[in-house]
C-alpha cells in the first residue's frame, strides 16, 4: 500500500470514527439492559413512594355572579330630586373587588369566626406519616407506634382561645377513652378533660374538643396560629377567577383538610357579600347623619327667627305685609332655598371630587345665577318703607327656615326608604357543596422516576464503556495488527482459586466446558498455523501478571496431549512461576533452573493423567535473564523441538521482565494472552515495540476471560469478536449409538 493510499484510508476511518453509530449505541444499551432495567424499576418505586408522601389536597367550588355598581350610593330623581344626582363616579372592576376579597377586611372575620387560627397536626410517622394515614391497612398496625395516627382518625377543637400560643412549644393531645383525653402543656402540666366540655387553660385560656374519633393512645399537637399568618394561609389556598368579562367569577379553594374547604369558602362568600352591603348601607347613613347634622341647626335658626317676628310685631304698627311685597318676599324665599340646596349638593360632592371637577363648576354656575335673582329681588325690596322692609327680612328669615326644614326631613324620609330596599350586587350562583380531590399527582412522580432512572442508567452505560481503558473485543486487538486466535470466555469455577487447586486444569476437571471448547479451537487453530514452521515451540506470554498464560499454558497442553500429541509444558518463568503447584511439587523440586545451571538433567516429569511432560521452574535463580539467554536454554529447546510434537513455554509477562524478549527469539511462535476489559491498547503496542526491538514479532494473540455480561456490547456485540455463549456441545459417549 503506498503512503497517499494509506493517509486516504486513515482519514476515512478517522471520519467513520467521529460519526454517531446508533447501532453501536443500541448494542451497548442492550448489553446493559438488566442493569438499565434495575435503575428504571429502582427510579420508579421511589418516585411513587414520593409521589405518596404529600398530603391529599381536596377543592371546593362556587359559582357567583358580581354585578359592577357605582362606588357611591345613586339616588333615583324620583326619590330625591336632583340632590345627589352628581355622586355617580366610575364603576369599580372585577380586578379591584378580587383585591377586596382577598384582603383582611374580608378573610380576619372568616378566620375568626371558623377558628381558623387553631392547628392540630396528628402525630405521625416520620416523613411518611401522612401517606400511612390515608391507608387503612391491618399491617400498620405492627408498624406504627400507638400514637402515630391512622386512616379515618380524627379530632375537632372547636375552642382554642389562648393569650398567646407558641408553634415552637404546642400542647400534646393524648387520647385516653372514647370521651376522654389528657391534655399536656407546654410547662410540664397535664389537664384532662372530656368531649364537648370547656376545659380552662392558664391565662384564662379556653379549649372546648367538639368531636373525637381516635382509638386509645393516639397523640395530637395543637397550638393557635398568629391571626396575619392564617389569613395568609386561607388568601393562598382562595383562586379567584372571571369568565371572559361576564361577570361571572368562579371561586375556588384548596386546602389538605376535606372537612373544612367547603364551609370555609363559603364563609369567604357570606362575609363578602356582608362587607358589601354594610359598605353600601353605611354611605347612606353617612347622608342622613349629615342631613341630620343640618336639621338641628336649622331647628335653632328657625326658633331663633320666630322669636324676632313675635317681638317685632307686639312693637310695631306693621302686623302684615302687603301682597307685593309678599310676593317679592316668596320668591326671595325660593331662590335662598335653591341656593343653599346647591350648597348642600356641592358640599356632598367635595367630599369625593376636586373642586375643579365639572359638576362641582356646574352646581357653582347655577348658584351664581339665583345669587344674582336674589340679588336683584334685594334690591326691590330696599326701596319699601323702612319698617316694612324690617318685617320682610324677619317674615323672609322664618319662611326660608320653615322651607329647608321640609326639604330636609323629606330627604331623610327618602334616604331611609333607599336604605330599607338596598340590595347587594352579589348573587350566588352555585354555593360549595363537595370538596374534590384534586392533587397531587401521585402517578406523575413514579413517571419521571423511571424515566430519570431510564436517562441516568443510560447515560452511567455509556460513560463507563467510554471511561473504560481495556481492551473490548478482537476487533480492537487485529486493529493493533495481531491476529486473532482465540476468544476464552470467564471461567466462573477458576475464579478465587489457585494453581493448588485441581480445577484449575479445567480441561480435565470439566471437559465440556465452553473454555475447554475454546482451548481445542486454539488447538486447531496452531496447528495449521504451525504446520509448515520449522520449529514446534510455543511461547505463552502476557502483557502484566494476572493476565491468565498460565492458565491457558495449562490447559492448552493439557487438550493437546488428549488429541494424541506428544507435549512437553515448561514453566519458563523463573521469578514467579506456580504450575507447580498444580502438579503437587514443591519449590525445591528440580526444574529449568537447574537444567541451565547443568546441576540436573533429568527434571522433566511425565503425567499419565494430563499425558504431558511438565518442567517446572526448579529453584528460582538469581539471575534468570542470565539463565534464558545462555547457550544451554537454546539447546534444551532444540532437543525439545525433535522429541516432543508441541513444546509449550509459559513465560514471563513482557513489560515485567526482559525474559520474554529472549525466550522470544528462541521459540517458532510468539502468543500474547490479553485479558478482556484489562489490558489496554497502549499496554499491547508497549509489548510490541519491546518485542520488535529485539527481533521478535508477535504470532498472534488470546483474548482470555471474555465477559459478555461486561462487555460494552454484550451478546449483541458478538460481530467484533467470538461468542460462544448460544451453544453447548458435549464431548461423551452416546448411550443411544451402541
Amino acid at each position: 500500500m503506498t503512503e497517499h493510499s494509506a493517509g486516504a484510508n486513515t482519514m476515512a476511518s478517522t471520519d467513520v470514527d467521529d460519526e454517531i453509530d446508533l447501532k453501536d449505541l443500541l448494542a451497548q444499551l442492550l448489553a446493559r439492559k438488566w442493569m438499565i432495567l434495575f435503575f428504571v424499576v429502582l427510579g420508579t418505586l421511589l418516585g411513587a413512594a414520593w409521589g405518596l408522601i404529600p398530603p391529599s389536597i381536596f377543592r371546593a367550588s362556587a359559582l357567583v355572579q358580581i354585578e359592577q355598581r357605582s362606588d357611591k350610593v345613586f339616588l333615583p330623581s324620583e326619590l330625591v330630586g336632583d340632590l345627589l344626582t352628581g355622586l355617580q363616579s366610575q364603576d369599580s372592576g372585577l380586578e379591584t373587588e378580587v383585591h377586596v376579597i382577598r384582603s383582611r377586611l374580608v378573610l380576619q372575620p372568616v378566620v375568626e369566626r371558623l377558628g381558623e387560627q387553631t392547628i392540630v397536626i396528628p402525630e405521625g410517622f416520620p416523613v411518611v406519616g401522612d401517606a400511612l394515614a390515608r391507608y387503612d391497612l391491618p399491617v400498620l398496625d405492627d408498624v406504627l407506634a400507638p400514637e402515630h395516627a391512622r386512616a379515618g382518625e380524627s379530632i375537632d377543637v372547636s375552642i382554642f382561645d389562648l393569650a398567646e400560643s407558641d408553634p415552637a412549644n404546642p400542647f400534646r393531645l393524648t387520647v385516653e377513652g372514647p370521651e376522654t383525653y389528657a391534655l399536656a402543656l407546654p410547662n410540664g402540666d397535664v389537664l384532662s378533660g372530656r368531649v364537648g366540655e370547656e376545659l380552662a387553660l392558664p391565662n384564662d385560656g379556653t379549649m372546648v374538643v367538639s368531636d373525637m374519633t381516635a382509638d386509645t393512645g393516639r397523640e395530637y399537637l395543637i397550638y393557635q396560629q398568629p391571626l396575619r399568618k392564617a389569613v395568609e394561609r386561607i388568601r393562598e389556598g382562595l383562586k379567584i377567577s372571571e369568565r371572559e368579562d361576564t361577570g361571572i367569577v368562579d371561586f375556588d379553594y384548596e386546602t389538605a383538610q376535606e372537612t373544612k374547604a367547603v364551609p370555609l369558602l363559603n364563609a369567604v362568600i357570606r362575609e363578602y357579600m356582608n362587607q358589601n352591603l354594610r359598605r353600601r348601607s353605611a354611605e347612606i347613613d353617612n347622608s342622613i347623619a349629615f342631613i341630620e347634622e343640618q336639621l338641628a341647626d336649622n331647628a335653632i335658626e328657625l326658633e331663633e327667627a320666630n322669636k324676632e317676628l313675635a317681638e317685632f310685631r307686639r312693637n310695631s304698627e306693621i302686623v302684615e305685609l302687603a301682597a307685593g311685597t309678599q310676593e317679592l318676599l316668596n320668591t326671595a324665599v325660593e331662590m335662598e332655598s335653591r341656593i343653599d340646596e346647591l350648597e348642600f349638593q356641592k358640599e356632598q360632592l367635595l367630599q369625593n371630587l376636586t373642586i375643579n371637577h365639572p359638576d362641582v363648576r356646574a352646581i357653582e354656575a347655577e348658584e351664581r345665577r339665583y345669587q344674582e335673582r336674589l340679588e336683584e329681588i334685594r334690591g326691590e325690596l330696599t326701596r319699601l318703607p323702612e319698617v316694612e322692609q324690617d318685617l320682610a327680612v324677619l317674615v323672609q328669615r322664618v319662611e326660608k327656615a320653615r322651607a329647608l326644614e321640609q326639604q330636609l326631613r323629606a330627604r331623610v324620609e327618602q334616604l331611609r326608604v333607599l336604605q330599607a330596599s338596598t340590595v347587594g350586587n352579589i348573587r350566588v350562583l352555585e354555593p360549595a357543596e363537595i370538596a374534590e380531590p384534586v392533587g397531587p399527582n401521585r402517578l406523575m412522580p413514579a413517571a419521571l422516576g423511571g424515566l430519570l432512572g431510564l436517562v441516568l442508567s443510560a447515560f452511567g452505560a455509556l460513560a463507563l464503556n467510554a471511561l473504560r481503558r481495556g481492551v473490548e473485543d478482537g476487533r480492537e486487538i487485529e486493529a493493533l495488527g495481531l491476529p486473532l486466535f482465540a476468544t476464552i470466555n470467564k471461567a466462573p469455577q477458576t475464579i478465587g482459586i489457585g494453581a493448588a487447586d485441581k480445577r484449575y486444569g479445567l480441561a480435565l476437571h470439566d471437559p465440556e466446558s465452553l473454555i475447554v471448547e475454546s482451548m481445542r479451537g486454539l488447538r486447531t487453530g496452531l496447528k495449521f498455523a504451525m504446520a509448515s514452521a520449522e520449529s514446534k515451540t510455543l511461547m505463552v506470554s502476557s502483557c502484566a501478571p494476572g493476565d491468565g498464560k498460565s492458565f491457558i499454558s495449562l490447559n492448552l497442553a493439557i487438550v493437546s496431549g488428549q488429541s494424541g500429541l506428544k507435549v512437553l509444558l515448561i514453566d519458563a518463568d523463573m521469578r514467579r512461576g506456580f504450575l507447580r503447584k498444580y502438579f503437587g511439587l514443591d519449590r525445591d523440586h528440580p526444574g529449568l533452573s537447574d537444567v541451565l545451571t547443568g546441576k540436573n538433567k533429568d527434571c522433566i516429569q511425565t503425567y499419565e493423567k494430563e499425558k504431558i511432560d511438565f518442567l517446572a521452574t526448579g529453584r528460582f535463580p538469581p539471575n534468570p535473564t542470565e539463565l534464558l539467554d545462555s547457550k544451554a536454554f537454546e539447546e534444551l529447546l532444540a532437543w525439545a523441538n525433535e522429541q516432543y510434537d508441541l513444546v509449550i513455554v509459559d513465560a514471563p509477562p513482557v513489560l515485567v521482565a526482559a525474559d520474554a524478549t529472549i525466550i522470544g527469539q528462541q521459540v517458532g511462535m510468539k502468543m500474547l494472552v490479553v485479558r478482556h476489559l484489562v489490558t489496554t491498547e497502549p499496554e499491547i503496542l508497549s509489548a510490541q515495540k519491546t518485542l520488535q526491538t529485539a527481533g521478535v514479532r508477535l504470532s498472534g494473540a488470546i483474548l482470555n476471560q471474555y465477559d459478555e455480561s461486561k462487555s460494552r456490547y454484550g451478546r449483541y456485540g458478538q460481530k467484533y469478536g467470538h461468542y460462544y455463549g448460544g451453544y453447548r456441545y458435549k464431548y461423551g459417549r452416546d448411550e443411544s449409538s451402541d
